[in-house]
């Protein structure tokens, strides 16, 4: 027996009653339920992290956009004021 059944297909939850539930400290039931929590815990932790990348990529493309819009305003309001006061001057 190698094992496999106690931990596959099983959340962390159901990992963690049966690590201290059912299992015999320091057997290697136990070690392979505490490994497979980690592996559980970090596969959430990569899934955080990718689904934070996703996002930040989105806002950093929008902010992007809004900054070019907005100078491209700022370059129109000063060209309208300049214009504005060389029209006023004339």
């Amino acid at each position: 027996m190698d094992g496999d059944e106690y931990i596959k297909g099983r959340d962390k939850e159901d990992l963690l009653r049966a690590l201290y539930g059912d299992s015999q400290v320091g057997s290697q039931v136990h070690e392979q339920q505490r490994m497979a929590i980690f592996v559980r815990c970090t596969e959430d932790i990569q899934s955080s992290i990718d689904s934070f990348t996703e996002s930040n990529n989105r806002l950093s493309g929008r902010l992007f956009w809004l900054n070019v819009t907005l100078g491209a305003f700022t370059i129109v309001g000063t060209v309208l004021t300049i214009w504005s006061l060389i029209k006023v001057t004339n």
